[in-house]
């Protein structure tokens, strides 16, 4: 026997249930993980730094109680917001929610996910760099109109290390809340150049950290969106400006639509330099998801404000009622989102697939973008 550390990942019994916190004794056969089909699914756990399998293995709990109790606490929460928007809101809508709110994948049914992979969709029901940068700028517009710039900045980082925490704060989230803490500091900076300077020494201190993360699908769409965020929302902004002016003549109008519009244009912003990452890594390209994003990312922001307000409320039992009518608004939104991807994904062209594609193509794609951008 040698000794050894490391990260561990090991496949047990649905039951008993094991808490964060307990101090377990494992028993059974070391494996190195290998590969699946076309899939490499070695490199993608190492990757995460995790170089070892164990498959149903003998285990006795020694002890509970051992963690962090601020983990400890926040995971407690996270189990009693899952529960809550479990009892409001009913199927599919509510394991969505649990997605959107709580980033937990594991009850969104495979049909109801490759219809949103299939309409390029799926970005919004995981926690991604794209993801959490678009809740960072909702933080920030909605601190922003009620208390101002200055004090939205803070409220706006606070608010994306709270998320952070709370969905887990495994390194790929905090990947994520780091770009999206970067797009915050940009946005109250108002200096773009600020911004690539501070997204590029992040990107070189991650990677300086973990070296593996260079090839890591998820640090690259991380890094993808937030760069596609500084780079290309203002532009499309004033483009969306001026054509809200020529529809909206009434200055109410006008702000309401510019409100939903600003979530829209974040997110059509962060699928330009994802777009070609997502069909290289994925080997899918769907053809309308500039129509289902148009049509479904208006209506994002109230089940992301409304539906975490009511998870938050319904985990406690007597703000309940308070979490019930608070919920309604998010499942009425996530039914019509449902309706849409649904109606989209059964269309026979909704998306190509493309198998294993060169890095060649990305690489055109960039080149391309980056000269029309230069020429602009």
């Amino acid at each position: 026997q040698q000794p050894a550390s490391g990260l561990l990942l090991v496949r047990g019994e649905r039951y008993p249930e094991y808490e964060y916190g307990d101090r377990l004794r494992l028993r059974g056969r070391l494996e190195t993980p290998g590969p699946i089909e076309d899939f490499d699914y070695g490199t993608f756990l190492a990757r995460q730094g995790i170089l070892s399998l164990m498959d149903r293995p003998h285990i006795e709990r020694l002890a509970a109680g051992q963690g962090s109790a601020l983990r400890a606490a926040l995971y407690e929460l996270k189990d009693r917001a899952r529960l809550a928007l479990a009892r409001m809101v009913p199927e599919p809508e509510a394991s969505l929610l649990q997605g959107i709110v709580l980033g937990l994948k594991a009850g969104i049914p495979d049909d109801v996910y490759q219809e949103y992979n299939a309409t390029g969709t799926s970005h919004i029901i995981v926690i991604s760099g794209s993801n959490i940068s678009l809740i960072a700028r909702l933080f920030a517009l909605s601190f922003g109109r009620l208390l101002g710039k200055r004090r939205a900045f803070w409220l706006t980082l606070l608010g994306i290390l709270f998320y952070v925490l709370l969905v887990g704060a495994d390194a790929a989230v905090v990947r994520a809340g780091l770009m999206g803490g970067l797009y915050a500091t940009a946005l109250h900076l108002g200096r773009r150049a600020t911004a690539y300077v501070s997204l590029g020494a992040a990107a070189v201190l991650l990677t300086a950290m973990m070296p593996q993360a260079l090839w890591d699908p998820g640090f690259q769409l991380s890094f993808a969106a937030t760069l596609s965020l500084i780079l290309f929302s203002p532009p499309l902004e004033r483009l969306a400006e001026r054509g809200l002016s020529r529809l909206a003549a009434p200055r109410r109008a006008a702000g309401a639509l510019r409100f939903f519009n600003e979530a829209l244009v974040a997110t059509l912003a962060a699928q330009v330099l994802t777009m070609p990452l997502v069909a290289y890594h994925f080997g899918r390209l769907s053809l309308v998801s500039p129509l289902a994003n148009l049509l479904i990312l208006p209506v994002q922001p109230p089940v992301m404000a409304l539906g975490g307000a009511a998870a938050l409320a319904g985990s406690l039992p007597a703000l309940e009622p308070l979490a019930r009518v608070l919920a309604w608004l998010p499942w009425l939104c996530l039914a019509y989102t449902n309706a849409v991807v649904r109606t989209l994904a059964a269309t026979p062209w909704a998306s190509l697939d493309l198998g294993h594609i060169g890095w060649q193509w990305p690489v055109m794609y960039y080149t391309i973008v980056a000269a029309g951008a230069w020429a602009l």
